[in-house]
């Protein structure tokens, strides 16, 4: 899931940067126990939020987002193969098509993150 994913990269990136969840909270500005509500998966991580730790984190937001096209693009042409190993594998694809469904996918995950900021928003101001 989207979600799991995100929150896995800003743990990996944050630990890797020998940086504290405590440190991530204060320069948000959130306290700490919200943070790692956000961090534990109990809350989301807004757009505005999300834009802030790549800020701190010193990364753009589509590395903590890191979606990875070339799975998306390889899912969509359906082509794997065996390596040596035996294990399989995804195949580069470079079409048109697979570029296409990329396209869409990166499209309704910019979409659901509109929506959870739409949805934050009206729960903190009140209006739907």
């Amino acid at each position: 899931m989207l979600k799991d994913k995100i929150i896995h990269n800003i743990k990996t990136i944050r630990e890797s940067k020998n940086l504290t969840a405590d440190y991530i909270a204060q320069q948000m500005g959130i306290s700490q126990s919200t943070y790692s509500r956000k961090e534990n998966g109990e809350s989301d991580f807004s757009l505005p939020e999300l834009i802030r730790i790549g800020d701190v984190l010193e990364v753009p937001l589509v590395k903590i987002i890191d979606l990875d096209l070339a799975r998306i693009i390889n899912q969509s042409e359906n082509e794997y193969h065996d390596n040596s190993a035996g294990v399989v594998e995804h195949q580069t694809v470079n079409s048109d098509e697979g570029f296409k469904v990329a396209v869409a996918e990166l499209q309704k995950q910019v979409e659901y993150l509109k929506q959870q900021n739409t949805d934050l928003l009206a729960a903190i101001t009140g209006k739907k």
